[in-house]
């Protein structure tokens, strides 16, 4: 149960930067369709979650490892419809300060992806 816990709170974070720019686009939501999937969550509790994404907070993973991947995740999340918005940005550069991590990380980890998808 508190791995399903981890995954849950993992989901609702992506869905928080998701939803930053104020919409959902179609990339961003197979993104978290394929995340809902990998972590075992039925569609009816996606579809709830999505419904309140604006009131979602993000929540501060325990475990190392658990904080890199959902910084990638977030990353990923904020640049998957090929740009990145100032808020979703501002929300990276939070969510790392709250893992304890660099801003630089955020723009390095952020110009990678770019330079990556712009080839």
């Amino acid at each position: 149960m508190p791995e399903r816990k981890i995954k849950l709170e993992h989901f609702k974070n992506l869905i928080a930067v998701a939803a930053a720019d104020g919409y959902l686009n179609f990339r961003e939501r197979e993104f978290l369709t394929e995340r809902a999937e990998e972590f075992g969550l039925d569609a009816n509790e996606v579809d709830r979650l999505l419904l309140d994404a604006h009131k979602l907070q993000y929540m501060v993973p325990f475990n190392q490892i658990e904080r890199e991947e959902q910084l990638n995740d977030v990353i990923f999340m904020s640049i998957i419809d090929g740009e990145i918005a100032e808020p979703e940005y501002q929300l990276c550069i939070s969510i790392a300060e709250r893992l304890g991590l660099e801003k630089s990380l955020v723009e390095n980890m952020v110009a990678e992806v770019q330079k990556i998808w712009s080839r």
